[in-house]
Order: C-alpha cells, then sequence, then structure tokens
C-alpha cells in the first residue's frame, strides 16, 4: 500500500468512527426521549383506567340501591354518590410533545454533514393565550393570587401587608374585605377557609365564615414555613427552612413537608435518591391531576432558581433549569407555578417576562414572551374551577401602583 492510499485509508477510519459516534449520539438521545414520551402515554392510560374504574364501582354501587330494600344502605350509598358528584373529575387529556425528526446535514463532522434531531414546530401551535379580562388593582405587585369557588379571589401585593378578598364583576374588581396581615403565602382549604403561610412555625387559616385568622395544628417547629399548598386529596404540602432572619446562606434543614389534615407528618422531601440534599428555599409548590409534587426551588440571593419535580415515594423525577433558546444568557428567575387540568406546569419569570409550559416529563413543550405577545409582566397563578388562567402582574419602573389581574384562555 503506498503513501497516498495509507493517508486516506486512515482518514476513511477517522471519518467512519467519527460519524458513528455521533449517530450513535443522536440515537441514544431519540431512544431517551421516546421513553419520556412513552412515560407520559403510561401515565395518560393509567390515569384512564382508574377513572373507568371508579366509575364503574358508582355504577355498581347505584344499581346495588336501585335493587335493595334496607334502607340504611340505600341512604349510605346515596350519600357516598353525592360526595362523588361534587368532586371535580378531571380527564386524562395530556398534549404529548413529538419526538424529534431526523434533519439531514447538520451536524459538521471533518467536513461533512451529518444530520441533527429536530423539534417539531407542531407542540408551539397547541396553545393560543387570549386574555379575556383585565383588572386594575392599587398595588404595585400582585405577588400571591388564589382563586375561589364563587368568582372571589384573595390576592397580596406590595407595598401594603394586606389582603384583599375581591369579587370580579364584569368591569372591575370589588374590594369584599381586608385583612392585615404579612402573608409568604396562601392555599385555599377543601372548606373554603384559607390556609396561610407567615414565616413562622404554625400556618394559620383565615375563616371565611368569621373573617378571623385562626391558629392551626399544621406545626413545623423549630422550623418556620414558606411555600404551601393544598393537594386534590386533601394533604397539606408546605415548603420550610431554618429559623433566621435572611434566607441566604443555608445554615439548616431545606425540606418539603407533607402533613394530614390532622397535622400529622406524613412524608418529608428532603434529600434525594442519591442521598444529596434537595432543596435551597422551597419557594412555591404545585400538584398535577395525580397528586406529583413540583416545586420551585430559589438557589440564591439574586433569584436564580429551577423546577423540581417530585414522585410518590421521595424521589426525585427531574429538574428543569429552562429552555436553552431562551436562556442562554440569563439563568431562568422562577416566581410561581400551577397545574393546568391537562397536567401540564405553567412558571412565570417576571424577570425576564417569561411563561415555561412543561409537561410532566420536563419538557418545556410552549414557551411565551409576555412582554412582546400579551404586554403584561406575570408574577402569580392560579387557575379557577372553570380552568380559566388568573395572572397577576408587577408593575413596569415607571407605571404607577396599578398593578393588573388577567384572566386567560387557550392554554
Amino acid at each position: 500500500m503506498n503513501w497516498k492510499s495509507r493517508i486516506f485509508s486512515t482518514e476513511k477510519k477517522y471519518l467512519k468512527d467519527e460519524v458513528e459516534k455521533h449517530t450513535n449520539k443522536l440515537l441514544k438521545e431519540l431512544d431517551q426521549r421516546k421513553e419520556i414520551l412513552m412515560q407520559s402515554v403510561n401515565n395518560a392510560r393509567n390515569r384512564s383506567q382508574k377513572i373507568n374504574k371508579d366509575l364503574d364501582l358508582r355504577r355498581k354501587n347505584l344499581n346495588q340501591a336501585l335493587n335493595s330494600n334496607i334502607a340504611n344502605q340505600v341512604f349510605n350509598i346515596y350519600s357516598e354518590e353525592k360526595i362523588s358528584r361534587q368532586q371535580r373529575i378531571v380527564p386524562a387529556n395530556p398534549k404529548f410533545k413529538k419526538l424529534p425528526k431526523f434533519v439531514p446535514g447538520k451536524n459538521v463532522v471533518q467536513d461533512f454533514y451529518l444530520g441533527e434531531l429536530k423539534e417539531s414546530d407542531d407542540d408551539q401551535k397547541i396553545f393560543e393565550f387570549k386574555v379575556i379580562k383585565q383588572y386594575k388593582t392599587e398595588l404595585m405587585v400582585v405577588g400571591n393570587l388564589v382563586c375561589c369557588d364563587d368568582r372571589s379571589i384573595f390576592i397580596t401585593g406590595y407595598p401594603s401587608l394586606i389582603l384583599h378578598k375581591l369579587k370580579l364583576t364584569n368591569e372591575s374588581l370589588c374590594d369584599l374585605h381586608t385583612f392585615k396581615t404579612n402573608i409568604f403565602n396562601m392555599a385555599l382549604l377543601p372548606s373554603g377557609d384559607l390556609l396561610l403561610s407567615t414565616k413562622e412555625s404554625n400556618l394559620t387559616i383565615l375563616s371565611c365564615s368569621t373573617s378571623k385568622v385562626n391558629p392551626t395544628k399544621f406545626s413545623v417547629n423549630p422550623l418556620i414555613t414558606l411555600g404551601v399548598h393544598v393537594t386534590s386529596d386533601h394533604k397539606i404540602l408546605v415548603g420550610v427552612r431554618e429559623n433566621q432572619p435572611k434566607p441566604f446562606p443555608v445554615n439548616g434543614p431545606r425540606q418539603v413537608i407533607m402533613m394530614s389534615m390532622d397535622g400529622e407528618k406524613e412524608k418529608v422531601y428532603h434529600t434525594d435518591n442519591k442521598g444529596k440534599l434537595i432543596f435551597t428555599f422551597p419557594y412555591r409548590i404545585t400538584t398535577d391531576n395525580d397528586n406529583n409534587v413540583y416545586v420551585i426551588d430559589i438557589l440564591d440571593e439574586e433569584w436564580r432558581g429551577r423546577i423540581v419535580a417530585l414522585d410518590k415515594t421521595n424521589r426525585v423525577r427531574w429538574v428543569y433549569t429552562g429552555n436553552p433558546d431562551i436562556n442562554k444568557k440569563q439563568t431562568m428567575k422562577p416566581q410561581d407555578l400551577v397545574a393546568t387540568k391537562s397536567d401540564n406546569i405553567i412558571v412565570t419569570d417576571y424577570h425576564h417576562h417569561m411563561i415555561h409550559i412543561l409537561n410532566t416529563t420536563g419538557q418545556c413543550i410552549h414557551y411565551l414572551n409576555t412582554k412582546d405577545q400579551l404586554g403584561i409582566n406575570p408574577l402569580s397563578l392560579d387557575i379557577d374551577s372553570t380552568g380559566t388562567l388568573y395572572i397577576g402582574c408587577n408593575t413596569y419602573n415607571s407605571e404607577p401602583n396599578e398593578a393588573k389581574i388577567y384572566t386567560v384562555s387557550g392554554f
């Protein structure tokens, strides 16, 4: 073999190895994405099967009641059916992100153009945000927002340390009640009362019947409470940290605790699958229809943060730190999050005027520059019983203290 043949043979082998290496990398990535997609499909299938099983059981009970001559049995079945009908059944209606397509000639390997995986544009078309109405407050910031079933809302904001209960009309907000209290976060209880986190060792409850703030048995002593959330199966989730004036630096436990309605601690999310501490500052919490837990974890004083997804066995399922398309030069600074009826997680990043929409496997299936596309600066979130999204906003520097609340559809 002459010297030219040896050179070309060496180059041929090198190029073959490089192409094979890049091809294997793409195949591995595709396998991982397929596994995530199948997990989403299986989760949706399991939820559908659970709904069908529950409906079959209710149908059998009703048939038994119709054919029964025992009064107690009939009334018991009637009571159970009445409770079941009051509970909203959320259908399994997920939006799956498609597998990426192979596009030839995108990756350069020694003057050879290998293909790449490209995301489908279809995923960006499934969301068409539309502002239904906007309401003007007298606050600089709507920092907390909770929807009630009677079309009223609770909000808190800056600079006032006042909790407002407002009624939404077609044209404006009507102030029903005001409560002077320093609230860090809040969540609606099944009773209609409001559960309050005030960065103390005990959660408190604002009673809707008496309009008084009462103590509770939900204690995290000697720690203090942060984000709080009530799940659809009536569990209390609360973020906690050590009792010190400032959140940073970290000098003690940072956890998410699950409690029963009796105040008993049932679970503590503290370390991950490898024994590493999970949280730095568990700021906000939400759950999806299957009560999987999602937490905004703030990492430092600059408010850089991430979304941590937890499963029901105390494990970390995934961590989302931002979409590379929009976070190349700036780190995501999440402020609030909420789960939709279709099990998507909506996250606000008001520092960058962005809304991220994630699926339950941690993929960003849509994002929205709210300043450019809606003209708003999103901060707090909630979804009412009809599925309408409420967005509490921050004002821009030159604006008066008239932070707005928007109702939005199309997600």
